[in-house]
């Protein structure tokens, strides 16, 4: 005798269920979004230590205000080139840095400013360019034949700034290998020295002719110099610190993203996190003149680094 297995059928207020948590779980999975954030450092591990809390509360935010954004990347570059790759395939969404570095990565990438950064409380700055105080340089001139030290390649205050004010003089540079190898005559030698306490001790030192950094900076050490030291050239100011969008983000999520960061500020658990991302203030429009003189530089930025 055969047996008849019935058929498994499912309550019609059962399969109304069953296709609403399949809708909710698939619509989930397409509305929710993730961004990437991304800045340069030499330590990308502290780097990162640095910009996670930032990244959290931004998604927080985000998500807490309708956004479909539910979580934020960070990703650590080690160089402007690595920067502009990522920004052109679409592995990282915004990337905040000195001003001049970041107008670098504009050009070859595309990107473009967002908004300006408070980094440690201050909106603007700009470079010296330094010496001993003994020394008989008065201007950059005079530097021919000698050698400057520069901080890192993708330093605003360190590199980019100074080296385009020699550029703007018509005063060729020429990289060294020591700080006690010279150049050629006519040009100015550079070394990078990779941070602002070796480039004052060289200067102290006589191991190079002068050397560039902000103008923050210099007034520190300037206090505590071994050899009295003295500024032989400023650089015009330009933002601090900026926030840059890549070229094809999203408009209306480049507009949430910009009005909850504008808003960080506002409250009380903003201005926390904001006082531990290195002592920012808030974030805000870079006003037309600041903008105006830092995007004059553009011309003049291409040959300062290679891009691979």
């Amino acid at each position: 005798m055969s047996t008849i297995t019935p058929s498994r059928t499912f309550h019609p207020m059962k399969r109304l269920f069953l296709a609403l948590l399949f809708l909710f779980m698939t619509s989930s999975q397409a509305w929710s979004m993730t961004i990437t954030v991304s800045t340069i450092s030499t330590d990308p591990v502290d780097e990162l230590r640095v910009f996670k809390p930032f990244a959290d509360y931004l998604a927080h935010t985000l998500s807490e205000s309708g956004s479909d954004i539910d979580k934020v990347d960070v990703k650590i570059a080690g160089s402007v080139p690595q920067v502009v790759n990522w920004l052109k395939r679409g592995k990282i969404d915004l990337f905040i840095d000195s001003s001049i570095t970041a107008l670098q990565v504009n050009k070859l990438s595309g990107s473009q400013y967002m908004l300006r950064r408070w980094k440690k409380g201050r909106g603007e700055y700009r470079s010296v360019i330094f010496t001993r105080a003994d020394s008989t340089i008065s201007n950059l001139g005079d530097l021919k034949g000698q050698v400057i030290a520069f901080e890192e390649p993708f330093s605003t205050s360190g590199f980019m700034l100074p080296a385009i004010q020699f550029g703007l003089q018509g005063i060729e540079l020429e990289s060294v290998n020591s700080p006690r190898d010279l150049p050629s005559p006519n040009v100015v030698g550079t070394i990078m020295a990779y941070d602002n306490e070796t480039q004052v001790t060289w200067v102290e030192r006589d191991m190079v002719a002068a050397a560039a950094i902000s103008e923050g900076d210099f007034s520190d050490f300037e206090k505590t110099a071994l050899e009295p030291l003295r500024i032989v050239q400023f650089t015009e100011y330009v933002p601090y610190h900026v926030v840059s969008q890549r070229a094809d983000l999203d408009a209306e999520l480049a507009d949430q993203i910009k009005g909850t960061l504008k808003r960080v500020h506002e409250t009380e658990q903003g201005r926390k996190m904001l006082m531990e991302f290195e002592r920012t203030s808030k974030f805000d429009d870079i006003p037309p003149k600041l903008l105006s003189n830092t995007l004059k530089f553009e011309p003049h930025l291409t040959s300062l680094l290679p891009v691979n």
